[in-house]
């Protein structure tokens, strides 16, 4: 039997609630029902877990009657923990700006485990006294006297706190150890990547001065000049991890100006960037590979070639960068093929899905003018 409609959606939505459920987001895409269906079984499944635990250490494990009563009683106290802490959880996303939530999805030390443990903490402590009143309420019992007069029971919700302050330490910090590898990973791939362009570039460089220099020296020694001002700058950003986009952009600048010998007339570009963008952070090599393919793909094509747009600029809690031309458009993609475009647009969705998750996005269109790629990164300065 094909499953209905109203069953892929409802599998679609928990899919999406799990994937995002560690994730800090002020605007969730899934549905509320979801986050909390997720939130009951876990909470279910730290009760089962602990009473298991309790079953086999006093030997009560095969009573039915013992293990009904007790799960009921750790079942509601797991519940009123779990979704005290799913509700500081979601209170953290609603108080802090956009921002705040993007440095600290970020971080990648040993403030994760601090933060996110602290919030395990208290929720179990404030989840617990909830989870008493609670049991008080629907059994008709005095919850708080029994609890204190039964050290097993002190024992259980110790249990009970650990385990959540464990699982949330544990899981963060490996979440943040994994990005920081896959990061690492990315970034490797890129310098390697960048080690096998650079080769060809250069050559092709140093080919274009030495056909210069017997008819044109002035213009071999500018390009000369341009050549090495682009190697210092570009070997300055292969050894960060982050750099500010006004560093960035004099690696542009000494990328375009050399491009502008080899082309003449026939290449022009503008860069507007105000001054608290220019000083915000984003990882090195973003823009070279995207002013390379206006150049490569939508301008060189162009008899009469075109102008290069460079337009950076913040937006609340984010910074926009645009890199315009207007050159060939979707032809260029249809002449050349998209390989090349492809590939580095790739590359760098990658690298901001690795560094900001879902914070980050890369959008290409074509305009009647030419081709625009924006960038729009969480905004980040330096401390």
């Amino acid at each position: 039997m094909l499953p209905t409609l109203a069953t892929m959606n409802t599998s679609t939505s928990l899919q999406t609630a799990w994937h995002n459920f560690w994730v800090l987001k002020k605007n969730r895409p899934e549905p509320a029902w979801a986050r909390l269906l997720i939130t009951t079984g876990l909470g279910l499944a730290i009760a089962v877990a602990v009473v298991t635990v309790a079953g086999l250490f006093s030997g009560n494990l095969g009573r039915w009657v013992w293990w009904r009563n007790n799960l009921a009683v750790n079942g509601v106290i797991c519940l009123c923990i779990t979704f005290t802490i799913h509700g500081m959880y979601r209170s953290l996303e609603l108080i802090l700006s956009d921002a705040t939530l993007q440095r600290i999805t970020a971080w990648r030390d040993w403030r994760v485990g601090a933060l996110f443990s602290g919030i395990g903490i208290s929720g179990a402590l404030l989840g617990g006294l909830l989870g008493l009143g609670m049991i008080s309420l629907l059994f008709q019992v005095d919850a708080w006297t029994t609890f204190t007069a039964q050290p097993r029971a002190i024992g259980n919700f110790l249990v009970i706190t650990a385990l959540i302050t464990l699982l949330n330490w544990v899981y963060w910090r490996s979440v943040a150890k994994r990005q920081a590898l896959h990061l690492q990973a990315t970034e490797s791939q890129l310098r390697l990547l960048q080690a096998q362009i650079e080769p060809h570039f250069l050559f092709n460089t140093l080919a274009n001065v030495q056909s210069l220099m017997d008819y044109d020296p002035p213009r071999a020694k500018a390009m000369l000049e341009a050549f090495t001002d682009y190697l210092r700058s570009s070997l300055g950003q292969l050894r960060t991890t982050q750099c500010t986009l006004a560093a960035e952009l004099e690696m542009v600048k000494s990328y375009l100006l050399l491009m502008q010998i080899r082309m003449e007339e026939r290449l022009r570009y503008h860069i507007e960037v105000s001054n608290p963008a220019g000083a915000a952070l984003l990882p090195p090599l973003l823009l070279q590979p995207l002013v390379e393919n206006a150049i490569r793909h939508g301008l060189e094509p162009k008899v009469e070639g075109g102008t290069v747009r460079i337009v950076a600029s913040i937006h609340g809690s984010n910074l926009t960068i645009k890199v315009v031309d207007d050159g060939m458009g979707s032809a260029a993609t249809k002449r050349s093929g998209p390989v090349g475009s492809g590939l580095a647009l790739d590359n760098i969705r990658a690298r901001l899905q690795t560094r900001y998750r879902d914070n980050a996005r890369i959008t290409l269109e074509s305009t009647p003018q030419g081709t625009c790629v924006t960038l729009s990164l969480p905004l980040e300065n330096l401390p």
